[in-house]
């Protein structure tokens, strides 16, 4: 502990050493970028995963820079905190099953419902046919185990198939049960989609397959005969079974305790300054990777530094806020900039900051989101929700007059960053990108890789683009653009994986180009290649990232698809095999 307390403060005084040696120019430069992007992205802050000690190091990092530039610092001076749920990766080496003294097998034959806590229990067990009210009136399951079964129907076909009524549990909670067996005879699967319900029970819950739902009820008979007794209203099917079950469900959870920074430079114009421009980006990262990590290499444990995902855009808004703060006494809006946390995680911390009263979400003009801005080639620049306002398209090619930049611009105000949070709530956006790259999140996102003049040039860009929402004489009008679906990097509902890299910046409305195909991964196997777009997905037509992940979920796994892609301007048909 005195080594790891010492090491901390060590980063902790370089990083305050480095604050102080920073060039102060009130001018965007690409020096004073690359300072802010070398600590950020270093290996000392160790890829700035959420809740450790390297994320509070970074975010005070920004705080301190905010400080610097005499900024307001918004919230707990400076912080927004928040918690947020990882899954636990002691969960199932804490969780285990035993039915008269034989030891069942995870994920073979049984699974669990979350736990918050660390549920166990060591009792009788009663049969309770299908969970229902009625089937409790002549049993006594009070601190035992109440068994039932999943569902009454299996004989639907699997489009048709009858969803798990959550209420069996309600009703197993009332009558004092202490823990739930849920029986399957289905050949399928032993597990219940937590779509409608994830919430805690507070007592363990196990789901067993099929072969384990015989073996515990073998001394009632074999299931259709089961079955065929509750059909026939023979209440002596409900009744105690010659067994005892010991289970314990590990914590399915641990929390993280993160923060976004938050700063603002107030107005000077009286009718205007209770208007606001958010300038913002996140600044967490990936960590050391592996398997649970989002990361591109999950076997590969290494620091992951992001320095284009997203030190790049955290350090053009720390410049730009230096500059606006240069020029305070001429900015009618009030500016405020954030560095969101826990973006990897889902769009955590900007979903957390436009759900609280920090300041008057009703009041944001508009919201700039910097998201990987370091490697700009051929000047291409990728700017997204366009068509969030009437007046976005006029003003970026207004700003772009001198063609520095060859715009990408595309309409929708979704897409898996944290602009989505502020487009779900009617807020024009912008969606500022240099797009994404084979190294992203990989450990080769790195410092080297960064253009850093191309920085610049986004960075002052970006900077104009803000001057301009902050002193128009009437703000944004907001218009609808885009489906209602966020592509999220932690989509929960997808079973499958191709195993791409796709262009998330939306900049195609044709197809979604794979930018990267992974080898070993369906795709590879199926032979997509680097470059090629994808047009459709079993039939139906995939014009951007959005359609992508709607036919992504739609697939399960052990099946094959019929992939579509245009290559060489021509369409190749491949069959993925999932």
């Amino acid at each position: 502990m005195k080594k790891l307390a010492s090491l901390l403060l060590s980063i902790i005084v370089s990083l305050s050493t480095y604050s102080q040696q920073l060039p102060s120019s009130k001018e965007i430069t690409s020096n004073e970028l690359l300072y802010h992007l070398s600590i950020l992205a270093s290996d000392s802050l160790q890829g700035r995963y959420p809740g450790t000690t390297y994320d509070k190091i970074a975010a005070k990092y920004i705080k301190d820079q905010f400080n610097t530039y005499n900024l307001k610092l918004i919230g707990n001076k400076g912080y927004q905190f928040f918690t947020i749920e990882k899954p636990s990766q002691k969960r199932f080496e804490n969780t285990h099953l035993m039915i008269d003294g034989k030891r069942l097998t995870y994920g073979i034959d049984y699974t669990t419902l979350p736990s918050r806590g660390s549920d166990s229990l060591c009792a009788n067990a009663i049969f309770v046919g299908y969970g229902n009210k009625a089937n409790y009136d002549n049993v006594d399951v009070k601190r035992k185990w109440a068994v039932f079964f999943k569902n009454e129907d299996t004989s639907k076909n699997e489009n048709e198939m009858e969803l798990f009524d959550f209420r069996k549990i309600d009703i197993a909670k009332e009558q004092s049960a202490a823990g739930i067996i849920i029986l399957n005879d289905d050949d399928k699967n032993n597990t219940i989609s937590l779509e409608n319900n994830a919430k805690d029970y507070g007592m363990p819950i196990f789901i067993l397959n099929k072969k384990s739902s015989e073996n515990l009820l073998k001394n009632l008979g074999d299931i259709p005969s089961i079955k065929q007794h509750i059909k026939s209203g023979n209440q002596n099917i409900y009744q105690k079974l010659p067994v005892t079950i010991c289970g314990k469900v590990g914590k399915s959870f641990e929390e993280l305790n993160t923060q976004n920074v938050v700063a603002m430079l107030r107005g000077t114009d009286p009718e205007l300054s209770d208007e606001y421009i958010v300038i913002g980006g996140h600044y967490d990262h990936l960590g050391l990777g592996g398997k649970n990590a989002n990361s591109r290499m999950p076997d590969t444990v290494a620091v992951h530094n992001g320095a284009d995902d997203n030190a790049s855009g955290i350090s053009a808004i720390l410049e730009i806020a230096q500059k606006f703060a240069s020029e305070r006494k001429n900015i009618k809006r009030s500016i405020v900039f954030i560095a969101f946390g826990a973006e990897e995680m889902g769009l955590v911390g900007s979903q957390r900051f436009v759900e609280s009263d920090i300041i008057p979400v009703s009041n944001i003009k508009a919201m700039i989101n910097l998201d990987m801005v370091g490697r700009l080639v051929e000047n291409k620049l990728e700017i997204s929700g366009t068509k969030t306002s009437v007046q976005s398209e006029q003003i970026l090619n207004e700003l772009n007059a001198d063609s520095t930049f060859k715009l990408g611009l595309t309409p929708s105000g979704f897409g898996p960053s944290d602009h989505a949070s502020f487009y779900a709530k009617n807020i024009p956006v912008f969606f500022i990108t240099t797009g994404i790259h084979l190294d992203y999140h990989t450990p080769f996102d790195d410092i080297d890789k960064i253009n850093a003049e191309g920085m610049q040039k986004v960075t002052d860009y970006t900077y104009r683009l803000a001057h301009k929402l902050a002193n128009m004489d009437s703000s944004l009008t907001f218009t609808k653009s885009g489906s209602r679906m966020m592509p999220s990097r932690n989509n929960g509902k997808l079973k499958v994986t191709l195993g791409i890299i796709p262009d998330v910046s939306g900049s195609s409305t044709n197809g979604l180009k794979a930018i990267g195909v992974t080898d070993d991964k369906p795709a590879a196997k199926a032979g997509m290649k680097n470059g090629d777009v994808i047009v459709s997905i079993n039939g139906k037509p995939v014009t951007n990232i959005n359609d992508y992940m709607e036919r992504l979920s739609e697939l399960k796994p052990d099946t094959t698809a019929t992939v579509v892609v245009v290559r060489n301007n021509e369409k190749v048909t491949l069959t993925v095999n999932l």
